[in-house]
């Protein structure tokens, strides 16, 4: 009986490796080529979600420009733009929309120190008073003002206490571009940006109130209660045509402090559009300014962004 020769078994385990050689191989070629197709598809998508989200964009500007041309004087919560676009089937997926009023918002940039905002000093009181509202420190008003302020302050941070950081850095020495700048303010942890964050924005300087899209801690920078805030917001759906018809409704209001500083009109909008395409869920974000008549009228993008606004 003749055995096996020793070059039979070596032979089998060569076979056996390259089968499982060529088995590894094929399938990191099928991996690599889902991959590929996967990376195109998500092109393709960003692609047709970005296309989506600029047709939004022109559908806000048309609708703000719309309730302009109809000259009723006020924005209001019932306003024709702050009707949202409900869930809309599109080729592979939904879209919605909606718009916001920035103007009912504290505008941080108004509490810059330059030649751009000369009321800087009243909306600095006007900024405790919301910080006061809202259960925070009123100092951290200084903290936000010496961050935009180029000149030194010897009431709040410096460049000392934000190089001492972990990650070492400077203030900005300028205004915000966006809110959420505030998280590298000295004082604004994640607790206190949350609850600052949804009453603020970042526009060019000297922006006003409205009052009818206001919130109760934004009408509290009135200088007035928040039950008498609450009867001016009247549960988000003021109407008031002008300041004249806040001073009727709040007869303890006799002088309103830097009286230019609230308006019943609004110029800043945000236009946030949700776009869902294969299951993978978008946020477009942008920032429209309308002017109001004359021969500067119209309406203008100056920001855009994706994602929390």
């Amino acid at each position: 009986m003749r055995t096996p020769t020793p070059q039979r078994g070596v032979a089998l385990i060569v076979a056996l490796l390259v089968v499982a050689l060529a088995t590894v191989l094929i399938a990191g070629l099928l991996d690599r080529g889902e991959l590929a197709q996967a990376r195109t598809r998500n092109q393709l998508r960003e692609s047709q979600a970005q296309s989506y989200a600029l047709g939004l964009e022109v559908y806000a500007a048309h609708v703000l420009m719309e309730d302009q041309a109809k000259g009723s004087g006020f924005d209001a919560t019932d306003s024709p733009w702050a009707v949202p676009l409900p869930p809309t089937p599109v080729p592979d997926g939904m879209i919605a929309a909606a718009m916001s009023d920035l103007n009912g918002r504290f505008n941080l940039n108004n509490l810059d120190v330059g030649p751009s905002s000369p009321n800087a000093p009243v909306w600095l009181g006007k900024f405790k008073l919301l910080l006061d509202a809202l259960k925070l420190d009123p100092k951290l008003a200084d903290e936000v003002v010496a961050w935009m302020n180029p000149m030194p302050s010897a009431t709040a941070a410096g460049d000392a206490f934000y190089l001492a950081q972990p990650v070492p850095y400077r203030a900005a020495k300028r205004t915000f571009n966006h809110v959420s700048e505030l998280r590298l303010v000295r004082g604004f942890d994640s607790e206190n940006f949350g609850k600052l964050a949804p009453y603020v924005s970042a526009l060019p300087p000297g922006t006003q109130f409205n009052i009818n899209t206001a919130s109760v801690p934004v009408l509290m920078t009135l200088g007035i209660t928040q039950d008498q805030a609450q009867s001016v917001w009247q549960h988000g759906h003021a109407q008031f045509k002008d300041l004249g018809g806040l001073r009727n409704a709040l007869p303890a209001l006799k002088v309103i402090a830097c009286e230019v500083c609230y308006a019943t009109r609004s110029s800043y909008f945000l236009a946030r559009g949700e776009i869902t395409l294969d299951g993978l869920p978008m946020a477009f974000n942008s920032i429209i300014e309308r002017r109001q008549g004359g021969a500067d009228g119209g309406v203008r993008v100056i920001q855009r962004s994706r994602g929390s606004d």
